[in-house]
């Protein structure tokens, strides 16, 4: 063996792993901007998708802020026409008075077994929500107007309600159903409705403070229409009244004065004055809020439904053909003389 063999080839050996080293660290280098590049690419796509999420977290609050404005938008015209705090508390606090009335009424007419005082708290109900939605209101010309037509209506309606109901001694629309509270009930029940939807020109006008201030031609002029239709109904149910309260007319039918252009001549003057009431209103209205506006003229469309279709007009018909209808002069009277609205004098 050579001298200093074993080291020389240890010498070698560490040569070669020295070499190995350089030429390992030469490929890393080589490879860092490849990984670099890779390592980059990762960044930029983890940074992408969370673009990519903020720009979709970003949509879908777009979207729903839109919704929302939809969702108060549309809350907006609802109330445009319902509500607002003014409108709702008076229409509310009409109806809870409203029905209360009737509550109270049908409760101690059930325990009395009578129907005097029915027509009469009907009135009080009228009278009772305009006063209360007026003293709520903004007290503004219109709204004094509008409502003390309705409470001198309803003030006239009761007193010859209750003057009738005296001298009838009771009403025959109620024989077999006061005795019964369920069936009773419902008649007053109706009669809360009825009250209700007949005011409500009142209650939109006064629970409205946006609208038209001071009074013009044309609430004069629907004024004068209403005090035309209240004449018209007072004079045709005192007619009437001092007809059948002489008793030599017993079994008879009315067919002189305003009997003798209209059968039915009150129902005609009340249908003119809740027209003049919800056009004085509409008139207020029709700037600030056409829907509310349009919604008064339910009005005087549900009472004329209600005494041409339903509660008026057609039992008082049948009523009489039943009495009368076999006798030659109201048969006569009858093919001559409108149903509801009148004739000319002398046609």
């Amino acid at each position: 063996m050579p001298p200093f063999g074993g080291r020389a080839s240890a010498l070698a050996r560490f040569g070669d792993g020295a070499r190995r080293d350089v030429a390992w660290r030469a490929r890393r280098r080589e490879r860092a901007p490849a990984r670099g590049a890779r390592a980059a690419r990762g960044r930029a796509g983890r940074e992408g998708e969370g673009a990519r999420a903020a720009r979709a977290g970003a949509s879908l609050g777009a979207r729903a802020a839109r919704a929302g404005a939809m969702t108060r938008a549309a809350s907006a015209d609802a109330l445009s026409w319902t509500g607002g705090g003014a409108l709702q508390s008076s229409m509310l606090g009409a109806a809870i008075v409203d029905f209360g009335i009737q509550l109270v009424g049908w409760a101690a007419a059930s325990a009395l077994r009578t129907e005097k005082f029915y027509d009469i708290l009907g009135s009080v109900a009228f009278a009772t929500t305009a006063a209360l939605t007026l003293g709520t209101s903004a007290m503004m010309p219109r709204q004094k107007l509008a409502s003390a037509l309705a409470m001198a209506w309803t003030a006239r309606l009761g007193i010859f309600l209750g003057a009738r109901a005296h001298r009838d001694g009771g009403d025959s629309r109620f024989d077999g159903v006061k005795d019964k509270p369920g069936v009773f009930a419902v008649y007053w029940f109706l009669q809360g409705v009825w009250v209700w939807v007949t005011s409500l020109p009142v209650y939109l006008l006064n629970g409205s403070p946006g609208q038209s201030p001071d009074l013009n031609a044309v609430d004069w002029t629907l004024a004068a229409f209403w005090a035309f239709g209240f004449v018209f109904e007072v004079v045709a149910d005192v007619q009437k009244f001092v007809f059948k309260s002489d008793k030599s007319n017993k079994g008879k039918y009315i067919k002189h004065g305003l009997w003798s252009l209209s059968r039915h001549p009150n129902y005609f003057g009340e249908i003119c004055m809740w027209f003049g009431v919800a056009g004085i209103a509409c008139n207020g209205l029709a700037t600030s809020n056409p829907g509310r506006a349009a919604g008064a003229f339910a009005s005087p469309l549900f009472v004329t439904y209600l005494l041409t279709k339903m509660s008026g007009i057609p039992i008082l018909e049948r009523m009489a053909d039943e009495r009368w209808g076999k006798d030659e002069g109201y048969q006569s009277y009858k093919r001559t003389t409108p149903v509801l609205v009148p004739k000319l004098p002398g046609m």
